[in-house]
């Protein structure tokens, strides 16, 4: 589960923390101080969605369709 939460969490960091940053810019703030701040807002912002999204996921039986299939030359 950790693998997704890495990946799931890259996505979502970048997404918010880059529509932080253009919304400080929009609003005219153009100082370094701001555009960081917006940047770990964002960071941690993201880690309860990440968290809610990961709850979100099916974490059961794996679905037997996207299943590898047998092969049919191996004989025990």
């Amino acid at each position: 589960m950790i693998h997704f939460a890495f990946a799931i969490y890259s996505i979502v960091f970048s997404t918010l923390s880059g529509t932080f940053v253009v919304a400080v810019i929009v609003a005219g703030y153009f100082s370094w101080p701001t555009m960081i701040t917006s940047m770990i807002a964002g960071g941690l912002l993201s880690l309860p969605i990440t968290y809610a999204v990961l709850k979100q996921m099916d974490w059961s039986e794996p679905d037997k369709r996207h299943a590898a299939k047998p092969d049919r030359w191996y004989i025990r």
